[in-house]
């Protein structure tokens, strides 16, 4: 082994001490340590639980079971905080920080030290590091969707069905589900896999497809069940009143696509700042160089990769999910914690493909340079102060 290999073993390891790093000082400095109304409803359901009110939330002077957020991110919120003794804030950024941690060791199983290393880079950008640092169910729900793509793509292009890999999807599948309601979006993609099967004769794998979707739609069906005899709500409170225009819809969808895109510096569309401006400018030259040295050096094959095909596949699916779900329940707008996994998917799917035996020394700088830059996203808008004064809360770390 030379020496460029073993110093590469300890890559995965450097970039998640840099990436929890890099949280706890966002989630230290930030005054309300990137918690909001949502992160609210995790918490007190978890610190509930722990004081044995189950999951619940108090409201109108009782403590009501909370049909608002699906329990596995609550649940391993309690997990941890019982493990560590630590209250429930602190195990809510410790959850966020174990599930990187699982993932890189997943990911050194699956693709080796120097892929890992790019995959695992991606969680540095500005944009990510935001995410990872607030209380939500994202970060969990992104890496359990990662590892789901990853064992139904072997299962899809398998010669044989594992029952083992099986069980594994079932159970990755009922993680997403329960993390955040939008992980019902695998029923009808794998339902249509089935189908896909079916026509071209492979009626077992089409038949384990099959059973696979009817499972969560059964576990799923069966907790809303469990949601209104607890709560009489479905899925905490009236989710389905009133629609919303196509063309709206399509227009603030385009527009959280473009702020995706723009990884330096977003934009609301109403202003613009220097800040933007000049990330702009970096991001698009940085982007010519990196496109010319991919070019150049053959990084990217003609023929892109069975499982980036797989990858893209389901984050078009889910992105198509969203949008259509928006238009008969008109939740917030998508930003980039709604199309996190969206773009970690599309990203990584992309970097699959990637010949890390041709990415020259430039190529891994501009890359570098690119993250760092990327840090400018986590300046505070011009309204940050007025947002903060905003909060109907501050959940602060001795609260719980």
């Amino acid at each position: 082994m030379g020496n460029s290999a073993k110093i590469s073993r300890y890559f995965p390891a450097l970039i998640w001490l840099l990436h929890s790093s890099l949280v706890v000082m966002l989630v230290c400095i930030n005054p309300n340590h990137y918690t909001t109304t949502d992160s609210h409803y995790y918490l007190e359901s978890a610190h509930n639980i722990l004081s044995g009110n189950g999951y619940s939330v108090f409201q109108n002077k009782q403590h009501i079971w909370n049909s608002t957020f699906p329990p596995a991110y609550p649940l391993a919120i309690v997990m941890v905080s019982f493990l560590t003794q630590t209250n429930v804030l602190i195990a809510s950024k410790l959850v966020n920080i174990i599930s990187l941690a699982t993932w890189i060791i997943c990911l050194k199983r699956w693709f080796g030290n120097i892929r890992t290393t790019l995959l695992a880079s991606t969680l540095l950008t500005g944009s990510f590091l935001k995410l990872w640092s607030h209380s939500w169910s994202e970060p969990l729900f992104i890496i359990t969707l990662f590892c789901w793509t990853y064992h139904f793509c072997q299962l899809y292009t398998g010669e044989n069905l594992s029952k083992s890999r099986v069980f594994k999807i079932f159970s990755l599948g009922l993680l997403l589900i329960f993390t955040r309601y939008a992980g019902i979006f695998i029923v009808p993609f794998t339902f249509l896999y089935g189908l896909i099967c079916f026509l071209k004769k492979e009626k077992s794998r089409a038949l384990t497809f099959a059973a696979l979707a009817s499972g969560w739609a059964g576990f799923f069906a069966g907790y809303l069940w469990i949601n209104m005899k607890l709560s009489g709500e479905w899925f905490g409170g009236e989710r389905f009143g009133t629609t919303i225009n196509f063309t709206e819809n399509l227009i603030v969808f385009v527009k959280g696509l473009l702020n995706e895109l723009l990884m330096i510096r977003d934009t609301n569309f109403l202003s613009i700042d220097m800040l933007f401006l000049s990330g702009l400018i970096i991001q698009g030259l940085l982007f010519i160089f990196i496109i010319k040295q991919v070019i150049r050096h053959r990084t990217y094959p003609k023929q892109p990769a069975s499982i980036t095909s797989h990858f893209l596949i389901i984050g078009i699916t889910y992105l198509f999910f969203l949008f259509t779900v928006r238009i008969f329940s008109p939740f917030d707008e998508p930003g980039y914690r709604l199309l996190a996994p969206f773009s970690f998917l599309i990203l990584n799917g992309l970097l699959l493909s990637i010949r890390t035996e041709k990415m020259t020394s430039l190529l891994k700088y501009l890359l570098a340079v690119l993250i760092i830059f990327s840090w400018v996203d986590l300046l505070p808008h011009r309204d940050f102060k007025i947002e903060i004064l905003k909060q109907s809360f501050t959940i602060k770390i001795c609260r719980f």
